[in-house]
């Protein structure tokens, strides 16, 4: 296979330069990581586009999302639901899609191990 081509995202983001730079850069490292594991076909170079784009998006839009909260008072002084919010979630969940069909395990963290069982005691007998 010819060396990867990075999509056009000046073009795709038309002058925002912020999700342009953010998507270069998630496709720069996605695209690296197939490349070390021998995973580049054609197909998770269009699943990587993808989601770099939803990365950019997202990138942009959780601040917002993350100031305003789920819920804002609306134009009557009532509560109404953040749309902002909820497109934060949705590409969230884009996202973690996208990374199980790229074969990418981006949320490890050595944090979350399960640290090694102590010595054996009589009372772990009571406590399984």
């Amino acid at each position: 296979m010819n060396k990867p081509r990075q999509p056009r995202y000046a073009d795709i983001f038309r002058g925002d330069a912020e999700k342009e730079a953010e998507a270069k850069a998630v496709w720069h490292e996605v695209v690296g990581e197939l490349d070390e594991k021998g995973l580049i076909t054609e197909t998770r170079l269009k699943i990587a586009d993808r989601y770099a784009r939803a990365c950019a998006e997202y990138a942009v839009l959780y601040p917002i999302a993350a100031s305003e909260g789920p819920v804002k008072t609306g134009p009557n002084g009532g509560d109404v639901f953040n749309f902002n919010w909820s497109a934060c979630e949705k590409l969230n969940d884009r996202m973690a899609k996208f990374e199980d069909q790229l074969r990418l395990d981006l949320r490890h963290s050595d944090v979350s191990e399960k640290p090694a069982p102590a010595n054996p005691t009589k009372a772990d007998d009571y406590l399984d």
